[in-house]
C-alpha cells in the first residue's frame, strides 16, 4: 500500500514559470514530520492558466519533474477556478496553497503544520509575510472586508483628518501582528499563501470561481469562520512574498478584475446593503478629495541607488513603505537607526514605482516625517539559486 503525500503545493502559473519553478526548489528544502512518522513528503501541482508559447521551456522542464503534475489549461479562468482543478488533481492530506513569487524559510511548513494538527477548530494557517529575502521589512496583515472599514476608507479619501485617523488605526491593527510571537486567529489570512485541510478544502470548492481575482481569499475565510472555523496567523512560519510579481505582469487586467471580485465580495456578504455601499464608495473614490494629504511630504525625486533618510527625533519609530500616499497598504519596519537606508537586496526587489516612506514614534504613533521617492531600476529577479538557498536562512 502506497503511503499517502503529506502535503501537495498548489500553484497557478500564469507567465510565472521561473518564480515558479524556483519556489518548487525551495520548497523541497523544508522538513516536517509526516503523518507516520520520519520526514514528511511533499507534491506539487501546478496549473498552468494558457500562459502561452513564452512559458514553453519552464513547462516542459515542470512536466519532467516526477513529483510535478503539470495542469495545461485552455484558457485563463482566473486563479479560483485554476486552484480548484489544482485541488482536484492533490493527493496529499493537507494543502498548500501559494502564489508562485513566494519563498519560504526554514521551518515554515513545519510550523503551519503542526498548527493544523494541534488545533481541530483550526480551518486554515497562514505565514508571517516579509516583503524581502532580508525579512527587513514585514508584509501588513489584511482584514476582512466590512462595511466600516469601506465607509472609513472613503472619508480618508475626502478629509485629511480622517486620512490621518484612518491610516493611524491601520498601523496600530498591523503592530499588533507584527510584534506577534503567539499563533492566535485573525479576521483573515491573505491567499499568498496558506495550509489547510485537502478533505475540508474540497468540500469548500476551495474557492468560489466567481472571483475572477483577489477576494477568493477573504470569501473563503468567511466561509470557514462561518462553519465555526478559526483563521490563525502563525508567525513562527516566515515566508517572503515578491509582492506584485506575478500580478504585476498585467496590471490593468488584475486591477479590473480587483473591482469586480470586491463588488462581488461585499454584494455576497451584506446583500442590497453591500451592493449599494461599494457603489457609494466608488463614487467617492473618483472624487478628487485630499484626504491623503494629511502630512508633509519631502519629495526625494527619482533614486537610481539606495537613498538614505535621517530621521527625526529619538527612540524606537516604525518606518512604514508603501506605493499609496495614504497608507491604506503598508508594509513595516521596527527600527531605531537615525541613518535610515533601506538594504540593497530589498531595494532591487522593489518594482519601479514612486513610493512613500513615513516614520512614526513607535510608543503613540506620532507621525515624525515623510517622504517619497520615486524607483527608476528595474526589479531584480528571484534566481533558483537564491530560492533554494533561502530555506536555510
Amino acid at each position: 500500500m502506497s503511503v499517502p503525500t503529506d502535503i501537495s503545493v498548489l500553484i497557478v502559473n500564469w507567465r510565472s514559470g521561473a518564480m515558479t519553478r524556483a519556489l518548487i526548489e525551495n520548497l523541497r528544502g523544508q522538513r516536517f514530520t509526516g503523518g507516520h512518522g520520519g520526514q514528511g513528503s511533499l507534491d506539487f501541482v501546478v496549473v498552468d492558466n494558457a500562459s502561452g508559447p513564452e512559458e514553453a521551456l519552464h513547462l516542459l522542464a515542470l512536466e519532467a519533474e516526477p513529483d510535478v503534475t503539470l495542469v495545461r489549461s485552455a484558457q485563463n479562468g482566473g486563479y479560483a477556478t485554476g486552484m480548484n482543478i489544482a485541488a482536484e488533481h492533490a493527493r496529499g492530506r493537507y494543502l498548500l496553497v501559494t502564489n508562485p513569487d513566494v519563498m519560504a524559510f526554514r521551518g515554515a511548513l513545519s510550523a503551519m503544520l503542526e498548527h493544523l494538527r494541534s488545533h481541530d477548530g483550526c480551518g486554515l494557517a497562514g505565514p508571517r509575510g516579509y516583503l524581502d529575502p532580508g525579512r527587513f521589512f514585514q508584509l501588513p496583515p489584511v482584514d476582512l472586508p466590512s462595511l466600516w472599514e469601506l465607509k472609513s476608507e472613503a472619508w480618508a479619501r475626502m478629509s485629511r483628518w480622517w486620512g490621518r485617523r484612518h491610516a493611524e488605526a491601520r498601523s496600530r491593527r498591523a503592530l499588533d501582528q507584527w510584534t506577534a510571537t503567539a499563533a492566535g486567529p485573525r479576521s483573515m489570512i491573505s491567499g499568498f499563501c496558506f495550509m489547510l485541510d485537502a478533505d475540508l478544502a474540497r468540500e469548500l470548492g476551495p474557492f468560489d470561481p466567481g472571483y475572477p481575482f483577489y477576494f477568493e481569499d477573504s470569501d473563503l475565510c468567511l466561509r470557514l469562520q462561518r462553519r465555526g472555523f478559526t483563521t490563525d496567523f502563525v508567525p513562527r512560519a516566515e515566508m517572503v512574498h515578491f509582492f506584485n510579481r506575478s500580478a504585476g505582469q498585467a496590471a490593468d487586467m488584475a486591477m479590473s478584475r480587483y473591482g469586480v471580485s470586491r463588488a462581488r465580495f461585499f454584494s455576497r456578504r451584506y446583500g442590497w446593503l453591500g451592493t449599494w455601499a461599494y457603489k457609494g464608495y466608488q463614487l467617492f473614490a473618483g472624487a478628487s478629495g485630499q484626504g491623503h494629504g494629511f502630512a508633509e511630504v519631502k519629495a526625494l525625486g527619482e533614486c537610481a541607488t539606495v537613498p538614505e533618510i535621517d530621521v527625526p527625533g529619538s527612540g524606537s519609530y516604525l518606518a512604514e513603505i508603501s506605493a499609496d500616499p495614504g497608507f491604506v497598504f503598508a508594509a513595516g519596519r521596527l527600527d531605531i537607526t537615525r541613518r535610515f537606508r533601506i538594504p540593497d537586496d530589498a531595494w532591487a526587489g522593489l518594482v519601479p514605482a514612486t513610493y512613500y516612506v513615513r516614520f512614526l514614534k513607535r510608543s503613540s504613533l506620532e507621525v515624525l516625517g515623510t517622504v517619497s521617492l520615486t524607483k527608476t531600476t528595474p526589479s531584480a529577479p528571484a534566481s533558483a539559486t537564491a530560492a533554494a538557498d533561502l530555506v536555510h536562512a
